[in-house]
């Protein structure tokens, strides 16, 4: 599992006892689902996953009231056993959310029922004439991160870097002082494959899993094709 920056906005979130819904947007491809299932995982005893744009039925469940003990029924109702409510032990992730336009309307009740937390990721957000747009966009009650495609420093944590020598870097950059020699040729190495492989997660994961540039050129073209 490739660390990413977005990892520690997820916790200080949970950490604040009055945290809103929260929409993580970005595109496709640079690991929000990875990311968010992860921490849910990790931090929540159940979890609720509903995919609109591989399911795109979901959408039913919030075509008549958005009352939550009846969106919580009609989750129950289409996931079966993989839906279990339980208040302060469930949280609800809405991926893909702006395929249905509601669910992003919804947070607004989940906001003020407080029972679960929720989370939706979502591509092309706000991009006007993309989708549809909610009937009634939750102002006040939601909070938007930006995620993006990993940065150098993500990429060289994933390929085994320290803090620690990412700190050293630092002072002498802000000393002004030369880099040892030995440092210096890795970081350079590494930015040079930073530019060919990019920061999308799964061409990162199999260059540090593989070295192979075709391979890793073939996970870029097939984003660029999709």
């Amino acid at each position: 599992m490739l660390k990413r920056k977005i990892d520690r906005h997820l916790e200080e979130w949970k950490e604040n006892k009055n945290h809103k819904p929260l929409i993580i947007k970005g595109c496709r491809q640079c690991g929000k689902t990875s990311s968010v299932l992860a921490f849910a995982k990790k931090y929540y005893q159940y979890v609720v996953y509903l995919n609109f744009f591989e399911n795109p039925h979901f959408q039913s469940i919030f075509q008549d009231s958005l009352d939550i003990d009846y969106l919580t029924m009609m989750m129950s109702a289409l996931l079966g056993d993989k839906a279990i409510f339980k208040p302060g032990e469930t949280i609800i992730i809405f991926d893909e959310i702006q395929e249905c336009p509601q669910a992003r309307t919804s947070l607004k009740f989940f906001k003020v029922d407080g029972r679960y937390d929720v989370i939706g990721t979502g591509s092309l957000l706000g991009i006007k004439g993309y989708r549809e747009m909610p009937s009634s966009i939750p102002v006040g009650y939601e909070t938007v991160i930006e995620m993006y495609p990993m940065d150098f420093e993500e990429f060289l944590w994933a390929n085994g870097i320290t803090d620690n020598m990412i700190d050293m870097l630092r002072i002498s950059l802000k000393n002004e002082t030369p880099v040892v020699d030995a440092l210096h040729h890795r970081f350079q190495q590494l930015l040079l494959q930073y530019t060919v492989v990019g920061g999308m997660p799964d061409a990162v994961q199999t260059f540090v899993s593989t070295k192979q540039m075709d391979a890793v050129l073939q996970i870029q073209r097939d984003i660029v094709a999709s």
